[in-house]
């Protein structure tokens, strides 16, 4: 899923100018160029022979960096129908994706899981708003090892329904005097496959459009 971006970087940006912008010069340019330079040399002073390979070897260098290029453009093209392909398959399919950041909307609360390595004697789910406020902690005890589940309502330690928007999520459990930062999930049913214009698809998971790199798992149901 990353083929496409791999191969940009593959292609140094000076050959991607010269074969896609219309004002560069590209093959058929050069050659036209080499040959007018023949036609209208001078009878007195031609070009001579080590001048003349030089410049066949660079149009033949310029010919192979150019369809080396289009190759890597067909490739990528290939890659991304691929992985249109494979995504659309992931409707309906239950995925567990990384909710690092999650957005409220002004009714539905928001179900978030976290897994447990070991037991936990205390679970601290911190909620900080856009401008990075501590606006909701949760807390649960006694926690055994597996996936665990919170509901947050929407509400801040006040009960107060807070806007819409972003808010970051940080989870920390205690054992043992020791704590160690969890990762945020959430888990429910594919419901949409967003495909948007020179970004990366999103999936639509519990309300949430998440980038497809945030995907941790996918079941059948």
């Amino acid at each position: 899923m990353q083929a496409s971006r791999l191969v940009e970087s593959a292609i140094s940006p000076p050959v991607k100018e010269m074969v896609s912008k219309p004002d560069s010069l590209n093959k058929d340019d050069f050659l036209k160029l080499l040959l007018a330079q023949i036609q209208h040399q001078d009878p007195l002073n031609p070009l001579n022979n080590t001048d003349f390979l030089a410049q066949l070897s660079q149009f033949s260098q310029l010919e192979q960096i150019y369809n080396l290029n289009q190759s890597f453009q067909t490739l990528a093209a290939t890659q991304n129908s691929i992985r249109d392909s494979l995504l659309a398959n992931l409707l309906g399919k239950t995925a567990r994706v990384e909710a690092s950041e999650i957005y409220l909307d002004h009714q539905n609360s928001i179900n978030l899981s976290y897994e447990l390595i070991d037991w936990a004697d205390k679970v601290t789910i911190n909620i900080y708003d856009p401008d990075g406020h501590l606006v909701r902690t949760i807390e649960t005890s006694n926690q055994d090892s597996g996936m665990q589940k919170i509901v947050w309502d929407g509400t801040d330690n006040k009960g107060v329904r807070l806007p819409v928007g972003k808010y970051t999520v940080e989870i920390t459990a205690y054992s043992q005097g020791e704590s160690s930062w969890l990762t945020p999930y959430l888990i429910d049913q594919v419901k949409e496959v967003i495909f948007s214009q020179g970004g990366d698809p999103l999936l639509l998971v519990a309300d949430q459009a998440v980038p497809i790199s945030s995907l941790v798992q996918i079941s059948g149901q």
